[in-house]
């Protein structure tokens, strides 16, 4: 997948809750992509930011997303945890991301042949 085939797509990639203690009072949840931990990481320290796994997914512009971090957390911070190369080392993880949650066409083929043939058999169970 090359950034031209990227430019101006949608993607659904899965989503993480960290849990941020900013202070001894103050804790904050935030639902966000896995690569925005290290910036709460960096922000925050290590000791403070807990993640735990979320089963939905958040929809992302990946040409974008660098941008919107920089917006966010300011330039030097983004560019301090994945470097000054204007977001291509975040694009390779984000690529990463998005590849893992697609599968190859033979096995979601495989998969939907599944899926047809356990809700045939639970329709031919309920008949008898």
């Amino acid at each position: 997948m090359t950034n031209k085939e990227l430019i101006h797509s949608d993607f659904q990639i899965k989503e993480v809750e960290a849990v941020v203690r900013r202070d001894a009072f103050t804790t904050i949840h935030v639902h966000v992509p896995p690569y925005e931990t290290n910036i709460l990481r960096n922000l925050f320290g290590r000791e403070n930011v807990t993640v735990f796994e979320r089963p939905s997914k958040t929809t992302i512009t990946p040409e974008q997303e660098y941008d919107r971090l920089c917006a966010k957390y300011g330039h030097e911070v983004v560019a301090k945890v994945f470097g000054e190369d204007d977001g291509d080392r975040l694009m390779e993880i984000v690529q990463g991301l998005m590849a893992e949650g697609k599968l190859p066409a033979q096995e979601q083929t495989l998969e939907k042949a599944h899926e047809l043939d356990s809700t045939q058999e639970s329709k031919g169970a309920k008949k008898r």
